[in-house]
């Protein structure tokens, strides 16, 4: 093959530009940092009230005791810090607090004192036609047994008012260069110890457009 004619795919041919999985592996990272309200550059002041499911969600993670919701939103500082640190699992920035916020399915040292999860990671793939597949985006939604009927609301559930509140965050909101989120399911888990509540599951599609070159666009 001529030094001119190389390509990302030599000494082979690509034929047709088909669907690649370069584009979803953020997926995790992109829809925790949305749930978590940190300002981005198109952004820099999202609405935290309680209008808005996702500072919500934040307080139900954020806060033990009862009546998270009348309470403050923790700062991007603190939520920041709530999220996993695979450099240093069992050194938390808030010792008292531990992690909370993963995207991976489970990290068993790192949930001995955090009492509240939320886990996102990507779950099964399912190719729709050549230039379109549908991923699953699982969520755990735990909390401790002690924990999950504390909330002294009208809310008896802490981790389905969670679940609630990523469903309303989410489904029908297009992430570009992601895809648009739509709800699949969910049902009750456990870690059969200290640990229960949800296991939701939403879906998202991604449609890439043959264009006749190594270029795959959306």
């Amino acid at each position: 093959m001529a030094e001119q004619n190389l390509t990302i795919y030599s000494p082979y041919e690509k034929i047709q530009n088909f669907w690649g999985e370069e584009y979803v592996v953020d997926i995790p990272n992109r829809v925790r940092d949305y749930l978590l309200l940190l300002p981005t550059k198109d952004c820099p002041n999202p609405i935290i009230t309680n209008d808005n499911p996702r500072a919500r969600l934040c307080k139900y993670i954020w806060y033990d005791d009862p009546n998270p919701l009348t309470k403050e939103m923790p700062s991007v500082s603190d939520r920041l810090n709530l999220i996993f640190n695979p450099n240093a699992p069992d050194k938390p920035p808030i010792p008292e607090k531990g992690f909370r916020v993963f995207t991976l399915s489970n990290i068993a040292q790192a949930n001995i004192i955090g009492q509240t999860f939320i886990r996102i990671f990507m779950g099964a793939g399912t190719a729709v036609d050549p230039y379109t597949i549908r991923y699953q985006v699982t969520f755990h939604l735990l909390s401790n047994y002690s924990l999950e009927a504390n909330t002294r609301t009208t809310v008896l559930s802490r981790t389905f008012a969670m679940e609630q509140a990523v469903i309303q965050a989410l489904n029908g909101v297009n992430m570009m260069g992601v895809g648009t989120f739509m709800y699949s399911g969910s049902k009750p888990i456990s870690d059969d110890q200290e640990l229960i509540g949800r296991m939701l599951t939403m879906s998202v599609e991604t449609k890439v457009l043959s264009n006749g070159s190594d270029t795959l666009s959306y």
